[in-house]
């Protein structure tokens, strides 16, 4: 609209400036029925551009009443919270159903009424990251910005690191993450999510840091943990032969604890990859203690 006033104005002031610099203003005569009206070309202008100013001013109060989220407003463009929630209702269903791209279209419409337009558009988002539309995603992410409020910001970022994932953004969603296990070092999601990318990324050691606060918080049940962590710690051990310093491999083994030591699990895993860069006599050293183990079990 400003544009299309900009150019109407160059337009009108060339009319204006015209019979002006002529030295003749010229004349504007309008006849109706019974009516005639003359004015010079001048006042003519001006009285028109006095009306565009109005009509602008017009423009501009009903464009804040019809983006407005009063009653008035929703009334006045037709989009009330009602079918708002109503197409938030179907959209879920159709989630349920397993249909994710409708369910995320709906979500998307029912974000131009919703009293919550970040919600609607997160719904959408996620929706279409589990669907893997990736891009359609990041433009429901676009939108929700635009709108997010401070208590709304927790459950945009995780949105966000989730498509980040998918897209295998691993330093910025390592950022964000970081940053919320600060803030939120108990929260069950940001620590699955937190897992998920020291895995996908191969920081074995950072899982092995993180694996307290999962039990603590109980992110997933006890034998789920128990097998992460045997992944982990056995995936640390193979990381840290392939570096060819055995040094760094026993001093980093000797710093776990006791139940990590003591565990025939992760003795036998030592074993095999000190024979691997050629550290056989503290290879035979955990042998030795691993077959007392199976003797004592035995007994």
């Amino acid at each position: 609209m400003i544009k299309i006033l900009i150019i109407f104005l160059a337009l009108v002031g060339g009319f204006f400036l015209g019979p002006l610099l002529q030295g003749h203003q010229g004349l504007a005569v309008f006849e109706f029925v019974n009516y005639r009206v003359s004015m010079s070309f001048n006042s003519f202008m001006i009285l028109e551009l006095i009306g565009l100013l109005c009509l602008y001013l017009i423009y501009c109060i009903f464009n804040k009443i019809f983006n407005s989220k009063t009653a008035l407003g929703n009334w006045l463009r037709l989009k009330s919270p009602k079918k708002s929630i109503k197409r938030l209702e179907q959209a879920q269903i159709l989630l349920l159903e397993g249909n994710y791209q409708q369910a995320a279209k709906l979500f998307t419409k029912s974000a131009k009424g919703a009293k919550n337009t970040t919600l609607s558009y997160l719904l959408a988002a996620q929706t279409q990251i589990d669907n893997d539309e990736l891009i359609q995603a990041n433009q429901s992410l676009e939108q929700a910005a635009r709108t997010c409020q401070s208590k709304e910001m927790f459950a945009f970022q995780l949105v966000q690191i989730r498509l980040q994932l998918k897209n295998h953004e691993y330093p910025a969603a390592r950022i964000v993450l970081e940053q919320l296990l600060n803030e939120k070092p108990r929260n069950i999601e940001v620590l699955r999510l937190a897992d998920q990318l020291y895995y996908e990324t191969g920081d074995y050691q950072a899982v092995i840091d993180l694996l307290p606060a999962m039990y603590k918080a109980k992110a997933y049940n006890e034998s789920q943990l128990d097998q992460f962590k045997q992944v982990a710690y056995i995936a640390r051990i193979k990381q840290l032969s392939t570096d060819s310093d055995a040094q760094a491999l026993t001093k980093w083994w000797h710093s776990q604890p006791r139940a990590i030591l003591n565990n025939m699990t992760y003795q036998k895993a030592m074993a095999t990859y000190l024979n691997q860069i050629g550290q056989n006599s503290e290879a035979e050293k955990l042998l030795k203690s691993i077959s007392k183990l199976e003797q004592k079990e035995r007994t």
